[in-house]
């Protein structure tokens, strides 16, 4: 029997133990180690490979180079991605070796060579040339952590943060947790530093940015330092009575001295005594027989140092009137004594808000609100108001009261005299005139009340006559009509 046999040359390049590919036929040669190139044939019979030939070239070629993947990522300061969070990292992929082009294909879906806005994590590539040869890369993007803040503020064995009272040495350290370094702190008072020294009892505001800008955070300190242990001599304010004190925590005298010399010596036992009665001028001094008076007047009580006087010292009820008012308990010691406010001379007794003189008593007991009472007598009058008052009703108390004209037998003044009077005088019979008016400064209210009651009652009767004589008329009226009918 003959058999057909088909000699088919297969030019591919196989380089050292590979498996290379002839159409639809796959088969695996091996060159010897002193061989790296060969040219193979294929020996068919009836569509089958029956024998694999090899022809070995030059054994000095070159193999081809191995296939290579090199990952270079974004760089934020140490970082590959700039903020928490955010999406702006990038890899960059470089291919060396193989035969290209190039395939490739990233774990989070993309298939291109570089690839960007990507957020922090795990990333890996495969790569596969036109031959069919792949490599694996893979990287992992860094993100710093949110940017917190920690203040280290020193403090002294005293528990205060500044050692004493409007001292300027407390110290505070600024440690920051996540972000990317370097970092700008700033602090509200000017300076910028992660270190502070020489600082003041007060509050400080600190914000911090970091090197990509990934906003700001900030916190506030709060340094603490004591209270004065002095008394200023211009004064001191939000001072605590019962803690903050002029005085001695022992049995020893307190002294108040003037020119050198003691004036005033407030005594262990509570007891008050003047050293020197040069004070005589003064609101409180000892007069020549050693009586402690007050007010600057000989003629004053001396100042009472009965146990009874002491206890109503003592309890708030005292010769002087308090702005906050006066506390009265009774019986007191002396129960024919009662508060009174006023002078002792012939003075008046201005009472005055806003450095302005409000109200008067005058000495004669006349009383003016807004202007001084009238010195000259105008009456019997005690009140004197300037630009009137206001209120919502006022008595008036009178004598006689006008009914009196609708008596029977009052006797109305004919109207040719009223017509007369008036001619002549101006003004209705029984009412004052102008004249009568600023003779008196004034108009008597009550007085004109019943005046003008008066003259209205008897304006009634006028009108009351003229009806009857008007009815009369119509009556004559109507009889003269009748009788010529």
């Amino acid at each position: 029997m003959v058999h057909a046999y088909t000699f088919q040359p297969f030019h591919a390049n196989c380089f050292l133990p590979k498996t290379c590919k002839c159409q639809s036929h796959d088969f695996t040669f091996t060159l010897p180690n002193h061989l790296h190139h060969a040219v193979l044939h294929l020996l068919t019979r009836g569509g089958g490979v029956i024998a694999l030939l090899a022809l070995a070239l030059n054994s000095s070629a070159a193999p081809a180079p191995t296939l290579s993947l090199t990952l270079v990522a974004s760089n934020y300061n140490g970082y590959n991605i700039s903020c928490f969070g955010m999406k702006d990292g990038g890899i960059d992929l470089s291919v060396s070796g193989g035969t290209a082009p190039y395939s490739y294909r990233w774990s989070n879906g993309a298939v291109s060579e570089d690839i960007g806005e990507l957020a922090a994590g795990y990333y890996k590539v495969d790569v596969q040339d036109s031959n069919g040869e792949y490599a694996t890369a893979e990287i992992t993007l860094e993100q710093p952590l949110p940017m917190k803040l920690d203040v280290d503020v020193y403090e002294y064995p005293n528990g205060y943060n500044v050692s004493c009272f409007d001292c300027y040495n407390g110290n505070a350290s600024v440690v920051v947790m996540g972000g990317a370094a370097p970092f700008t702190v700033s602090w509200s008072d000017g300076p910028t530093g992660m270190e502070r020294y020489n600082l003041g009892p007060k509050d400080y505001k600190i914000t911090v940015a970091d090197a990509n800008g990934c906003g700001s955070a900030s916190t506030t300190i709060y340094l603490r330092g004591p209270a004065r242990s002095d008394w200023s001599m211009t004064g001191n304010a939000n001072t605590l009575p019962g803690q903050q004190y002029i005085g001695t925590p022992d049995n020893k005298d307190l002294v108040f001295k003037s020119n050198g010399m003691e004036r005033l010596r407030l005594m262990a036992n509570g007891a008050v005594k003047l050293s020197n009665n040069s004070l005589a001028n003064g609101s409180l001094y000892l007069d020549p027989n050693g009586e402690l008076r007050s007010f600057g007047f000989e003629e004053a009580d001396p100042v009472p140092s009965t146990p009874c006087a002491m206890g109503v010292l003592t309890s708030g009820i005292d010769p002087h009137w308090r702005v906050g008012g006066n506390y009265f308990a009774w019986p007191q010691c002396d129960e024919t004594t009662a508060p009174r406010l006023g002078t002792k001379q012939a003075l008046d007794l201005d009472f005055i808000t806003t450095d302005q003189v409000r109200m008067v008593i005058s000495r004669n007991g006349k009383v003016g609100i807004g202007t001084i009472p009238d010195i000259a007598p105008v009456g019997d009058y005690r009140l004197f108001v300037e630009n009137g008052i206001v209120c919502r009703d006022v008595l008036v108390k009178l004598g006689t009261w006008p009914d009196y004209v609708f008596e029977p037998n009052y006797a109305l003044m004919p109207l040719h005299e009223m017509r007369d009077f008036l001619r002549d005088n101006k003004h209705l019979p029984g009412i004052p005139s102008a004249a009568e008016l600023e003779a008196k400064q004034g108009v008597e209210v009550g007085d004109l009340q019943t005046r003008m009651l008066k003259v209205l009652e008897e304006q009634a009767l006028y009108i009351l006559q003229l009806e009857e004589k008007q009815a009369g008329l119509e009556q004559r009226i109507m009889a003269l009509e009748a009788s010529q009918r």
